[in-house]
């Protein structure tokens, strides 16, 4: 983690945080992995276990759930279940703090709405949510899940598991996350491989960086397009940039550790609280 004590940096982005009026904060999957939700950067291997070609996409989960109903279980179960236990962690909890006294747009490529949880407003959630359930004819939300509900889910997927597999027995345990009828298809809404990103959350997210004298970088490699374009923009409409991420530098600022390390302090030094 950053020195604080005596760092340039650090006090530079104290003073960002002080004087800005409008701050975006744009997150990825390093700000919930302290809430248990690995990031694929570190989730060794999961890509190799569900390929992307029937992992990633519609047409695969759908092909993947009919014909190896256990593998799609197991998929599930990998991606459900972490999610389904999380809360916020400090760096989320920060981040709704700061909302109380400055002007804040949260920009997230995280599925968990672990922000909201937190007391975020103004979230726009990029890869949509997998909470919301959309029927695709036309395409309108139909519910929205609680933790509960999906922990519920997740139950289910187990107790399934351990009888013999159909697909019948793992699309009953599902049902309420996903369903095949006459009428078409009830889904998370949630953007794969190939899917345009979620709107109006992407344009509402153009505008904000648009917009913003400060944007925060927390969690993301930036290495995905066009989400990577988010704080290119900023700074070319004259906002500073600050990252936060262990790993990955970059922005005007970068401030090494992660999210639960960095935002409470930083926000607590920037607002005054």
């Amino acid at each position: 983690m950053i020195d604080i004590g005596e760092n340039h940096d650090w006090r530079k982005a104290v003073e960002l945080i002080r004087d800005a009026q409008h701050i975006v904060v744009s997150t990825g999957a390093g700000i919930s992995a302290d809430s248990g939700i690995a990031t694929f950067r570190d989730a060794e291997g999961f890509w190799n276990r569900f390929p992307p070609d029937e992992f990633a996409n519609w047409k695969g989960l759908l092909q993947t759930a009919a014909l190896e109903p256990k593998r799609f279980a197991e998929f599930l179960l990998a991606v459900l279940e972490p999610i389904a236990s999380a809360k916020p962690n400090a760096g989320h909890n920060a981040v709704a703090e700061l909302g109380k006294h400055k002007s804040v747009s949260v920009i997230t490529q995280n599925i968990d709405r672990l922000h909201q949880e937190a007391n975020s407003h103004h979230v726009y959630e990029l890869h949509g949510s997998l909470f919301e359930i959309v029927g695709n004819n036309p395409i309108e939300t139909i519910r929205v899940l609680s933790r509960d509900e999906m922990r519920d889910i997740v139950e289910a997927i187990k107790v399934a598991k351990d009888s013999n597999w159909t697909a019948a027995r793992l699309m009953k345990a599902v049902q309420p996350l996903f369903q095949i009828g006459l009428f078409g298809i009830h889904r998370p809404n949630i953007v794969l491989f190939g899917d345009s990103l979620a709107e109006p959350a992407w344009t509402n997210a153009q505008e904000a960086a648009k917009e913003c004298d400060l944007f925060l970088s927390v969690g993301t490699s930036r290495a995905v397009y066009p989400a990577a374009e988010l704080p290119e923009i900023a700074m070319d409409f004259a906002a500073s940039v600050i990252v936060i991420d262990p790993l990955i530098g970059g922005g005007n600022i970068w401030l090494k550790g992660t999210a639960s390390e960095i935002l409470p302090r930083l926000i607590r030094e920037g607002v005054g609280s």
